[in-house]
């Protein structure tokens, strides 16, 4: 078997381990290596809009005109209903006036974007079609990953290998890592639609009913992007029902979804997705950290999860970067990370916990109350509306390394409010 030697091996090319390589590569003395195991960039997503807070962390790296430069559409409205009633109109520009708008660019575009930057520095390398198998461990220390690339068996040996391998990372589940908590309350399907040549802007919907919530946002460059909720592990039921109980579930959404409920003949357009809230209780043992959903999955409320993940990128630079260059990736060393972000990131997680039992209550009763709520909400006109930090973050910087190369000018008295 070859040995392949890194300085930082990251497992997943996401929006979480991107940033990564691209932040250490900028480094420069740091040679970088990210493995990936799909052939490219180019599949279905189902994260991609981007919150203010995202917005934020990329101005304050230097990085956020470049993203900025690709194609995207910006949101600056979102709007809750009950039924096809408004309730609530979020008008982003006074509820974030510095990054007044939610951006939505679609992963491949932005993963290509990071890709292109980071293979500007010669430290910085990715393989594709390349999957970590198993961790490489010496005397209690993690060493670096096996992984199968392009058909062959390599070694890869690393300073710190990174598990950025997302939700129900498999390197966690080797390193014996557990969650603090795992809360699994319902799944989302996802699907898209044409944008209809009239009559559709450019803004961020959620619905609620009875019987669960739906969402509706644009996607970059013309379709819609859809979403509606369902129990835990019920889309298998759907499929065995048949597709008129999927048209019948589909016909109580917004009207906006019954035409294409009518034409529907299989389950091909729609993508499921588990919306778990988990947290593990430890990020790091030595020589190895986790970062992004591996370490903290959000669930879709607030559309949070891709930023949330950046942030912990951004810390945990500057962190790798340190414990590589003092020969020092030990537990302690890196858990520094989890020290800097685990309270915002629990902070994003109990509200959207919160919502997960509000809006997806079990028991005839519960739906019934729930639906009375939003009911009289609408009649008084009460508003409604996540708390500012969900969707922006807090008001202070982001804990990030400013010794980082990467970190231009561009992060100094420009906001991109534009």
């Amino acid at each position: 078997m070859k040995t392949h030697y890194v300085d930082v091996c990251i497992v997943g090319g996401g929006p979480a381990g991107m940033l990564l390589g691209l932040l250490l590569a900028a480094e420069e003395d740091l040679r970088v290596l990210v493995l990936e195991q799909h052939a490219d960039f180019h599949r279905e997503y189902r994260g991609e809009v981007l919150m203010p807070r995202f917005s934020k962390v990329y101005h304050q790296l230097g990085l956020l005109n470049y993203i900025q430069s690709f194609p995207h559409t910006k949101i600056r409205h979102a709007q809750i209903y009950t039924h096809d009633t408004p309730l609530f109109d979020l008008n982003l520009e006074t509820y974030c006036p510095q990054f007044p708008y939610g951006l939505w660019m679609p992963q491949p575009i932005l993963l290509g974007a990071l890709y292109d930057k980071a293979t500007t520095y010669p430290s910085f390398d990715m393989w594709f079609s390349a999957m970590a198998q198993d961790l490489v461990e010496e005397s209690g220390q993690v060493v670096g990953v096996r992984a199968r690339h392009n058909g062959e068996d390599i070694e890869v040996r690393a300073a710190v290998t990174v598990a950025a391998d997302g939700r129900g990372s498999r390197l966690a589940t080797q390193g014996g890592f557990s969650p603090l908590y795992d809360d699994y309350r319902f799944d989302v399907i996802w699907f898209s639609l044409p944008r209809p040549a009239t009559g559709y802007d450019d803004t961020f919907r959620t619905f609620f009913t009875p019987e669960g919530f739906y969402l509706v946002a644009p996607k970059h460059p013309d379709l819609i992007q859809c979403g509606f909720s369902i129990p835990p592990g019920c889309f298998a039921d759907y499929r065995n029902q048949g597709i008129e109980a999927f048209r019948e579930k589909l016909r109580h959404g917004p009207s906006l979804f019954h035409d294409f409920a009518e034409g529907l003949t299989d389950f091909k357009p729609f993508h499921p997705l588990k919306a778990k809230v988990a947290f593990m209780k430890e990020w790091a043992k030595d020589g190895l950290l986790l970062i992004g959903d591996a370490a903290h999955t959000c669930s879709p409320m607030g559309g949070v999860g891709v930023s949330i993940a950046s942030e912990t990128a951004a810390v945990a630079a500057g962190v790798v970067a340190r414990a590589v260059r003092a020969k020092a990736p030990s537990q302690v060393v890196l858990s520094e990370v989890q020290e800097l972000r685990q309270s915002d990131v629990k902070a994003v997680q109990r509200v959207q916990r919160l919502l997960g039992r509000v809006l997806m209550p079990q028991g005839g009763l519960a739906k019934a109350a729930v639906s009375n709520v939003f009911n009289i909400a609408s009649a008084l006109h009460l508003p409604v509306a996540p708390p500012k930090t969900l969707l922006a973050g807090h008001d202070t910087p982001y804990p990030i390394d400013p010794d980082l190369k990467i970190i231009s000018e561009e992060a100094v008295g420009q906001t991109s409010g534009s």
